[in-house]
């Protein structure tokens, strides 16, 4: 067999293989939940994560008391307790211009109620 079948012929194996594995993968490892859901540490809902950004001073004093926030995947807080969830945040959406930030947001529950951890 020439080289230039054998290179065909493994390239065909290849992406028959790939192929394979994305179609399986719902199958073999489903995706239902977060991260932190599916290591079994709670997480804010997306009302308890908006009022504990509101409840938040930054470094500088400033208020969040006006913030909005989606919440996307949280997965178990790394640097601290509790969760790491990515965030679109809009601080101020009554100010002109102002626009979604996406960052991830640390979440810790203190007393029964979601705190932000790490901003």
């Amino acid at each position: 067999m020439k080289g230039s079948a054998i290179g065909i012929i493994a390239a065909g194996c290849l992406a028959v293989g790939f192929g394979a594995g994305f179609v399986l993968r719902p199958v073999i490892s489903p995706v239902s939940a977060s991260p932190a859901i599916a290591a079994g540490v709670a997480q804010p809902s997306e009302e308890e994560a908006t009022a504990a950004v509101r409840r938040h001073r930054l470094f500088t004093g400033t208020s969040l008391e006006r913030a909005t926030l989606k919440l996307g995947d949280c997965s178990p807080g790394g640097v601290g307790p509790g969760v790491t969830c990515m965030t679109q945040l809009v601080m101020d959406p009554a100010k002109t211009g102002a626009a979604a930030q996406n960052r991830p947001i640390g979440f810790a529950r203190v007393n029964g109620q979601w705190e932000v951890a790490v901003w």
